[in-house]
């Protein structure tokens, strides 16, 4: 169904995909080091490595483009696949904001929402797992890849009730004003990346029911 016929296509938004998913791997390194381990040097380094896998993406992305200019699909599917891979760009994107966010200003998280945090960002891994079974899915098997679209706004619902917890915690500590506004614009950067999976998941159910109308 959809793009089956055409494996370089499949090929090329699968390696784009794989690169996103090395740029979150290596954020997701970066932040622990930051967050769990307070080891600044570290993290700075895994950030690095980020923006050069969001780098590669980005060149994945772009041959991506070349390829669907040359009109090797019809102009529906062209549409479709430049949207979903620039929902799933806007993933690696989200986690350099978020890195250059925390490490530029020396974010200090307070230990009474460190638990908060800390489960904000297992389920955003969880979530973009289900967001790389459905992305291939739609190559493979499109009424799985719509029980993966489910999972990923439930997990979705799971951050923001996070969110509010750790906002609510946050604003009732004893700390600075100015301070418990750098970290709530950290939170909010933080869970950004579960709000573009919604987004890409949102835009699958779309590209599918059109398909089957």
């Amino acid at each position: 169904m959809f793009w089956r016929k055409h494996k370089e296509i499949e090929a090329l938004v699968l390696e784009h995909l794989g690169h996103v998913d090395a740029t979150l791997q290596v954020f997701s390194r970066s932040l622990d080091a930051y967050l769990r381990e307070g080891d600044v040097e570290t993290a700075d380094r895994y950030a690095l490595e980020t923006h050069l896998a969001e780098g590669r993406a980005d060149d994945a992305r772009r041959r991506i483009e070349t390829q669907l200019l040359s009109g090797s699909l019809l102009p529906t599917s062209r549409r479709d696949i430049l949207q979903i891979i620039e929902q799933v760009d806007r993933l690696a994107n989200a986690a350099e904001e978020i890195l250059d966010y925390l490490l530029l200003q020396r974010v200090e998280v307070p230990d009474g929402i460190m638990p908060e945090i800390t489960e904000i960002g297992v389920q955003t891994n969880n979530t973009f797992d289900e967001v790389k079974k459905a992305v291939t899915s739609l190559f493979q098997d499109v009424d799985q890849a719509l029980e993966h679209t489910k999972a990923i706004e439930q997990l979705e619902g799971e951050v923001d009730h996070l969110e509010r917890r750790a906002v609510k915690r946050l604003f009732a500590l004893d700390i600075e004003l100015a301070r418990k506004l750098q970290i709530s614009g950290f939170i909010q950067r933080l869970v950004r990346l579960s709000d573009r999976a919604e987004d890409l998941s949102d835009l699958i159910e779309l590209i599918v029911a059109a398909r089957r109308v």
